[in-house]
């Protein structure tokens, strides 16, 4: 293997200035030498390289490890990749790297003194609060936080969250508008809330899960991995899942509705392929624009509606996920300077 062009892949990589071919040659290099000792010496002088050169308020090592910046002591303390990352340190560091926004080892930090009034209970007032933090993605990137208390966040495209500098010692609160994966740290002993879109709260009774509630979607959709949730909306409970189950919500009615769904489809997001499961056409063609970074928009509003099932693998090309997507909707497409036009 050619060091040279690995290192310049790499660097392309979390500079932020890969091609999508550059960033899909540049995993399958890692794939392709999983086992070969060069590869893993060399990943490990690039993160010190990296490390050295970059000073940040978060940075991944090379076994795939989040070290949080601040005191000593937070240095010290990291989150472990979960065991479906595999032992191997170029599969950690690979599998992070994918989800790390390129070019993001500094975590933005944006303080404000309120929380979302878009995830305020219509006609409930926002009190002041003690200052947060806003992390926000674009279309078409991911980022994973830490917070101090050891839960882990990877946000989709897009996406917003809030969170305070300091929880209160009863209940942890956060603020999502958008789509998040959650790992949360000591969930039985310490209440996690996570508010979102249509006045929805999710409490944590468990470890892992999803949450898709982007404020303009038809449907808000939870889904658990392990452990358990309980679902909320305007204070009124709504349903308890456990694994393997989801709840999906629409957003203007409240009408819900429980399904089971499999863990494998659950955020497949996050390495980079993407799956509907009876969601309308409007809500796949703003989650496609997301992933794809496009503009989208439907020209003909009867198809707005309609119920597809789908997916599409991280190397699927924008063209070939819209004509799958229009085939089975009896629909065409038209691209313009703006971007795309389904009819």
């Amino acid at each position: 293997m050619d060091k040279e062009h690995f290192k310049y892949l790499f660097r392309l990589y979390v500079s932020g200035k890969c091609t999508p071919q550059e960033r899909d040659d540049f995993f399958d290099l890692l794939e392709a030498h999983k086992e070969d000792e060069t590869i893993i010496s060399l990943m490990d002088g690039l993160y010190s390289e990296i490390r050295m050169e970059t000073p940040s308020a978060s940075y991944v090592n090379n076994q795939g490890r989040m070290d949080l910046a601040g005191t000593a002591h937070q240095r010290e303390k990291v989150l472990p990749l979960r065991s479906r990352f595999k032992t191997y340190r170029w599969a950690a560091a690979a599998a992070l790297l994918l989800l790390i926004t390129a070019g993001g080892w500094l975590l933005t930090r944006q303080h404000t003194k309120a929380p979302l009034a878009a995830n305020t209970a219509p006609g409930k007032r926002v009190g002041v609060v003690s200052a947060f933090t806003s992390i926000r993605t674009g279309n078409h990137e991911k980022k994973v936080i830490v917070l101090t208390d050891s839960t882990r966040i990877v946000l989709n495209g897009a996406t917003e969250l809030r969170y305070p500098d300091h929880f209160d010692p009863e209940k942890r609160e956060v603020y999502l508008e958008g789509e998040a994966f959650f790992e949360v740290a000591n969930a039985a002993a310490w209440p996690f809330v996570i508010r979102s879109a249509g006045g929805m709260s999710t409490t944590v009774l468990g470890t892992s899960f999803n949450i898709k509630a982007y404020p303009d979607r038809r449907q808000a959709i939870v889904s658990v991995v392990t452990g358990k949730v309980k679902i909320t909306k305007n204070e009124k409970d709504i349903s308890i899942l456990t694994k393997g189950q989801e709840l999906r919500m629409t957003m203007q009615t409240g009408a819900a509705e429980q399904r089971n769904t499999g863990a494998a489809t659950i955020a497949g997001w996050q390495t980079g392929d993407i799956s509907f499961n009876d969601e309308t056409l409007e809500d796949i063609l703003k989650d496609l624009q997301i992933f794809y970074g496009v503009n989208i928009r439907i020209s003909n509003t009867g198809l707005a509606n309609l119920v597809i099932t789908t997916g599409f693998k991280k190397n699927t090309s924008i063209e070939n996920a819209l004509d799958v997507v229009c085939e089975l909707a009896n629909a065409r497409y038209t691209k313009n300077n703006d971007g795309y036009v389904v009819y």
